[in-house]
C-alpha cells in the first residue's frame, strides 16, 4: 500500500506542474480543479474495502495580450497637419481579467519624422473614430482598459498625432502604442516569470505568458504628394457705363476670371496644367490671358498660355512647393 500512495502523490504533483510549464491559455484563472483516485481491495475474507485520495489546485493566471494596427495602410497626411488618427485593437488573450495601462512612443527608428502631441482615445464601441468630443480621452491610472479573458474582450484604441512641418511627399512617421499589464511586477518581466499571489483574486500566482505583459503595435503616417488647390473668382470689370465698382453682368459686359493655383507643402509637383473652357453665352477677349500679371499670347508657343478650341490652357510644368500662381482672362457676355 505504501508504494501505491507514493505513486499517487507523484501523479498529482505532475498534474500540478504541467499547466504552469506549458503556459497554455484556456481554463480560466482561479478555476478549482479537483481530482480523486479510488482504491478497492480485499483483505483475507474481508472484501470490498475502499480508500480514496484527492488533490485540488487552482489554475494560475497567464498574463498575455495581443495588439494590432487596424488601418488598411499608411495614413496619408499633410506636412504640417493635426489630429491625424491611427486605429489599434487591444485584446486580452490571457486566462484572467486584466487591466492595461497605455502609452505612446513616437521616437521609433526607421522613419523620417516623429509625430507630435500624441493622445489616446478609447472607442465608444463602434470601432470608428467619431471625434474628440465623442470618444473618451485616455488618462493613465484613471480609465485604464479592463478586459475579460481568453480573447473574449477587446477594445479599439485611437492614437491622435500632429504632423510636423517641412517634410516631403512619401516621408513617413511611425507612432507606437504600448499596452502594459498593471499587475505588479508583470511589465517588463520575461516570459515565464511567476508573480506570487498576483493572480485573479489574490489566491493564485500570475505567470507572464509568451506574448509577455507588454505588447505594442506600430502605425504609420505618410506625407502625401503635394496637393494642388484652385480658387476661382469672376468680376465684372466693364458693363459699358464707365463703372469702376458695382458693374452689372449685363449683355456686353466684360467679366474677368481669376484662377489662383495653390501648391501646398514641400517638394515638386510635376506637369501641372490648368485648363478652363470658355462658358456658353460668353466670348473670349483675345489677348487677355495673364500668368502672374504677365501677358501670354493666345497661340501655342514658348510661353505657358494659349487659347485653343475655345479653351484657356496654362502649362506650369514642374512647380516647387509651396507656391501660388495666378491666372486671369476676360470674356464678354453675349
Amino acid at each position: 500500500m505504501a508504494m501505491k500512495r507514493f505513486l499517487l502523490n507523484v501523479f498529482f504533483l505532475a498534474g500540478l506542474l504541467l499547466p504552469a510549464a506549458s503556459w497554455a491559455v484556456g481554463t480560466g484563472a482561479n478555476t478549482v480543479i479537483n481530482n480523486t483516485a479510488n482504491i478497492t481491495y480485499d483483505v483475507g475474507t474481508v472484501t470490498g474495502l475502499t480508500a480514496s485520495a484527492s488533490a485540488t489546485f487552482r489554475v494560475d493566471e497567464i498574463i498575455a495580450a495581443a495588439h494590432t494596427w487596424q488601418d488598411a495602410g499608411n495614413i496619408i497626411v499633410l506636412s504640417p497637419d493635426s489630429n491625424q488618427v491611427l486605429s489599434f485593437l487591444l485584446t486580452n488573450v490571457g486566462n484572467g481579467v486584466e487591466t492595461f495601462s497605455l502609452s505612446v512612443n513616437n521616437a521609433i527608428a526607421g522613419d523620417n519624422f516623429d509625430p507630435l502631441n500624441a493622445r489616446i482615445y478609447l472607442d465608444n464601441g463602434n470601432g470608428i473614430f467619431d471625434g474628440i468630443l465623442v470618444e473618451t480621452l485616455y488618462v493613465p491610472g484613471v480609465n485604464d482598459p479592463v478586459l475579460d479573458a481568453n480573447g473574449t474582450d477587446a477594445i479599439v484604441l485611437f492614437v491622435l498625432n500632429d504632423i510636423p512641418a517641412a517634410f516631403l511627399a512619401t516621408n513617413t512617421g511611425i507612432s507606437r502604442i504600448i499596452a502594459s499589464s498593471t499587475t505588479p511586477g508583470a511589465a517588463g518581466s520575461p516570459v515565464g516569470t511567476v508573480l506570487a499571489g498576483q493572480g485573479d483574486g489574490g489566491l493564485i500566482d500570475a505567470v507572464v505568458g509568451t506574448t509577455t505583459a507588454d505588447v505594442n503595435a506600430n502605425g504609420t503616417y505618410e506625407v502625401q504628394a503635394n496637393p494642388v488647390g484652385l480658387v476661382k473668382t469672376a468680376d465684372v470689370i466693364n458693363d459699358g457705363s464707365a463703372c469702376t465698382t458695382g458693374c452689372s453682368p449685363i449683355p456686353g459686359a466684360t467679366i474677368r476670371y481669376s484662377i489662383q493655383v495653390n501648391v501646398i507643402g514641400l517638394g515638386i509637383v510635376e506637369s501641372l496644367t490648368i485648363t478652363d473652357a470658355i462658358p456658353v453665352n460668353t466670348t473670349y477677349v483675345a489677348g487677355t490671358i495673364t500668368l502672374d500679371a504677365i501677358t501670354m499670347t493666345d497661340i501655342v508657343d514658348a510661353d505657358a498660355g494659349d487659347f485653343t478650341a475655345n479653351t484657356i490652357t496654362i502649362n506650369l510644368g514642374n512647380v516647387n512647393a509651396p507656391a501660388t500662381r495666378t491666372i486671369t482672362f476676360d470674356v464678354t457676355i453675349n
